[in-house]
């Protein structure tokens, strides 16, 4: 099978500046990023769709590391296709696609030889981890609470939560709100 090589134009321009001696450099936070692929319409917990740009600047020199005939869903309803269409995105795709581009979403931590989780944007845990219960949370909550968030508040086990550094790093036993972030240790 003979291959054939191919350049997207705004990659032929990029070269033909950098190769000119120009330089383009990317925004601080422009970056690739680390990602998986996900059967189905969402990600596991601890994991978040790419953004349009999480995508973008991951596969713009990289499309071939995406399975070639693939669509894949990322964040805000949009997709990204695989390496048969050069990994182009598409805003607003309503399509039901059967894979989702997700990337991490947690932080790891030791306290004491022990590894805990803070897992952001829901109150599950990592596969592997069990929300920490109350009275862990209480004699650790100085070490832990700095990991919540400067103004966050997470699940911890029993339904209880623990807030961060700028409300005081408070426990409660119990707390019937709805929280986005959770605090998790490794299962035994």
């Amino acid at each position: 099978m003979k291959h054939i090589s191919h350049m997207t134009p705004m990659r032929a321009l990029i070269c033909s500046l950098v190769a000119g001696g120009i330089s383009l450099s990317a925004p601080a936070e422009a970056q690739a990023v680390e990602f998986g692929v996900y059967e189905g319409e969402g990600c596991p917990a601890g994991y978040t769709p790419l953004t349009a740009l999480d995508a973008f600047w991951t596969f713009v020199a990289r499309c071939d590391e995406l399975p070639y005939s693939g669509v894949f869903r990322i964040a805000g309803g949009s997709s990204i296709d695989g390496p048969w269409n050069n990994c182009q995105q598409h805003a607003d795709d309503t399509r039901e696609l059967e894979y989702t581009l997700c990337k991490p979403n947690y932080e790891l931590f030791d306290i004491g030889g022990t590894t805990f989780a803070v897992v952001r944007g829901g109150e599950q845990c990592l596969e592997g981890f069990e929300h920490v219960d109350f009275a862990t949370v209480s004699a650790y909550s100085e070490e832990i609470c700095t990991h919540v968030g400067y103004w966050g508040i997470a699940r911890i086990g029993g339904g209880g939560s623990i807030d961060g550094v700028g409300y005081g790093c408070g426990v409660r036993a119990t707390d019937s709100r709805e929280l986005g972030d959770a605090i998790c240790v490794e299962s035994e």
